[in-house]
């Protein structure tokens, strides 16, 4: 008698969820496993329910985080410890780094008073942030701009009703003078009389110095020309330059004093700019002011045996 298989559920030891109780859980060892108390939730578990409270009140997380940070500070105090013995310089190293600060600061002092001597407004009208090479040639120029008319009205005068450009183009030819004088090597003298002896002083000008002078002239000719004439308070002007040089001469002081030389520093700070060996005053800086008659000289001493120079023929053309 035959029989006929039917298909197994149990063929290829593939069994139905059905078949077996739900708590029945094969044991590798061939042993039921039987039912264990729950353990408490671990931290992935926790993260992954997503509860936050358990998370705070969970004694083993708490005692981790306090641990952590204060890992974290004794490791941040030691850190500052060591850094702060690392910083500690010697005396010697000390020294160069206030030489260095303070060369630093000189450096900054002389490119600052550099720009101010230096800087140009090229505003075609009304300047208003000159420096004070500028600010001197067009005072010179407006000057410059009266002798020309006062040249043309007067008939004793070799420019008497000549154009103004022709007068502009023989003082240009005077100038160029001095600049072609320069670069053949050829020098000249400055001649004043100084107020606090009241006598003539010669000085030399070198073959650059006579050069730059011509280079000077062209620019008071060159502002000249234009449109609007501006005045500029020369005492103002000097006030100013003493009050700039009075920084540079500061910071020039410390860094000799850093570097040993406090007998040449305490010269200088016991001269002032006008070759004084007093304490000067100091003199306060002030803005440009619009143009003020200039205060007549006072009288010369009538002992005097030097006389001043006679004027040259580029003063008789101007």
């Amino acid at each position: 008698m035959q029989f006929q298989d039917s298909p197994s559920n149990y063929q290829n030891h593939e069994y139905s969820s059905h078949d077996f109780d739900d708590n029945w859980v094969p044991d590798p060892r061939g042993k039921f496993q039987q039912n264990q108390a729950p353990s408490p939730p671990g931290l992935i578990n926790i993260i992954k329910s997503g509860s936050l409270d358990s998370l705070l009140t969970n004694p083993w997380l708490v005692s981790i985080f306090i641990a952590t940070v204060i890992s974290i500070l004794i490791a941040s105090i030691a850190a500052i410890i060591l850094g702060q013995r690392s910083t500690e310089l010697t005396p010697e190293q000390e020294t160069q780094q206030a030489l260095l600060q303070k060369s630093q600061n000189l450096e900054a002092s002389d490119s600052n008073f550099r720009e101010y001597l230096t800087r140009s407004d090229y505003s075609s009208g009304m300047v208003s942030n000159p420096g004070l090479v500028q600010a001197a040639v067009l005072e010179a120029s407006a000057r410059y701009r009266n002798r020309i008319v006062t040249s043309q009205n007067n008939p004793q005068n070799q420019a008497y009703n000549q154009h103004e450009e022709v007068i502009n183009y023989g003082s240009e030819i005077e100038a160029l003078k001095r600049i072609n004088l320069g670069a053949s090597g050829k020098e000249a003298e400055l001649r004043y009389i100084d107020p606090s002896t009241d006598s003539w002083v010669t000085i030399p000008l070198d073959s650059a110095e006579l050069t730059a002078s011509g280079l000077v002239k062209l620019n008071i000719i060159s502002s000249s020309r234009r449109e609007t004439t501006q005045r500029f308070d020369l005492i103002t002007i000097a006030q100013n330059t003493r009050k700039a040089l009075s920084d540079i001469k500061n910071a020039r002081v410390e860094a000799l004093k850093v570097k040993g030389l406090a007998p040449v520093a305490e010269q200088l700070e016991k001269t002032d700019w006008f070759g004084n060996t007093i304490n000067p005053q100091a003199a306060e800086i002030s803005d440009y002011q619009q143009y003020k008659p200039e205060p007549k000289p006072k009288q010369r001493k009538s002992k005097l045996l030097d006389q001043p120079p006679k004027p040259t023929k580029e003063e008789l053309n101007e």
